[in-house]
């Protein structure tokens, strides 16, 4: 059993950091060799690779924790966060008034730029809400069976562990 979260939470950091360092900025480079894009995406890719990198930051520190690190529980870890919750959830109000003011009032944005950055705009959204709020991955037999059992969305890991 033991071996298995081990194992689970070592994939969840690994590619939540490979996503934010690598598949999202190659996916931007990739749509940027095709099309124009601007400020606009640029922005949107910066804050979901964030939110990626914090979201591996966890991972990585509950790994620690199964092997006995109390890192994760510290009150200044838990602060911290506290604080990214509070920062992101800033950060997304104003992409997404930066987002309709780009797309509605100048109107002087490419469609690719929009959708690129809407885009990110949603992905940064939903892991907001998988890290903070309630979990949106259902990934494994345990999570589904909950899901079927409960017929509800589980709290998200950080919020049960954290009380945040």
């Amino acid at each position: 059993m033991r071996d298995g979260l081990r194992k689970r939470l070592r994939y969840l950091w690994t590619w939540e950091l490979a996503n934010a360092l690598l598949v999202m900025p190659g996916l931007y480079l990739v749509l940027g060799q095709r099309f124009r894009l601007g400020g606009l995406s640029l922005t949107m890719l910066l804050l979901v690779c964030a939110l990626l990198v914090v979201g591996a930051a966890f991972w990585f520190l509950k790994a620690r924790a199964i092997e006995g690190s109390r890192l994760l529980y510290l009150p200044a870890t838990r602060r911290f966060f506290r604080a990214t919750k509070w920062v992101f959830g800033a950060a997304l109000a104003i992409a997404l008034a930066a987002f309709l003011v780009q797309a509605l009032v100048q109107q002087g944005a490419g469609v690719a730029e929009l959708v690129v950055g809407g885009g990110f705009f949603l992905l940064a959204a939903l892991e907001y809400v998988n890290y903070y709020y309630v979990q949106l991955s259902y990934d494994n037999g345990a999570d589904l069976a909950y899901l079927w059992r409960h017929r509800r969305l589980k709290r998200a890991t950080m919020v049960r562990e954290l009380d945040i």
